[in-house]
């Protein structure tokens, strides 16, 4: 369990990171981020700034907690919370048929759909099994080597679910525009 954890908080401190750094690098990308959250429709229009900035704050410091074992178990609570609330509003954005392209990393042309439902919910799980895991008492003592192959693992996901619209794409071909 020990490894699974490790590995867990690597892989959402990496995609947290990048998601989050995808957002601030420049005041376009928090704007597009901001407007593809208010297409999203979660909350009333007067929100949406506000949610961004939740939402930019929980992603930029789902990292720092999930680094430290004090609060290791908040990272993982604050990550599944905010991955169960961006599912909620995507599946209510499919659901209307709604053309709301995919701002999680940055600008892409692709819409949010239920391939980014699946790739939530694998997340979930990762938080869920790293906050399990973080809670466990009397954890085995860390080899370099497992820690090594857990890490190399987890960054190596961490590419897959980034780069997780491309590859989708490769296997499926584009997503094309839901019409009304």
């Amino acid at each position: 369990m020990t490894y699974l954890t490790i590995a867990c908080g690597v892989l959402l401190a990496l995609v947290f990171t990048a998601s989050a750094w995808s957002k601030l690098r420049s005041r376009t990308d928090l704007a597009s981020f901001t407007e593809s959250l208010r297409r999203l429709r979660p909350l009333p229009p007067g929100w949406t700034a506000a949610a961004a900035a939740a939402v930019v704050s929980a992603e930029a410091l789902i990292p720092v907690l999930v680094a430290f074992p004090a609060v290791r178990p908040a990272g993982y609570g604050l990550a599944a919370g905010l991955l169960a609330v961006l599912s909620v509003a995507i599946e209510l954005s499919v659901r209307r048929g709604d053309a709301v392209p995919c701002r999680c990393f940055g600008p892409s042309p692709s819409p949010l759909g239920r391939r980014h439902l699946v790739r939530n919910g694998l997340l979930l799980a990762a938080a869920v099994a790293g906050g399990a895991g973080s809670r466990a008492a009397d954890l085995p003592p860390v080899h370099p080597a497992g820690a090594a192959v857990a890490v190399a693992a987890a960054g190596l996901a961490a590419a897959a679910v980034i780069r997780f619209d491309d590859i989708a794409e490769l296997f499926a071909g584009p997503s094309r525009p839901r019409t009304r």
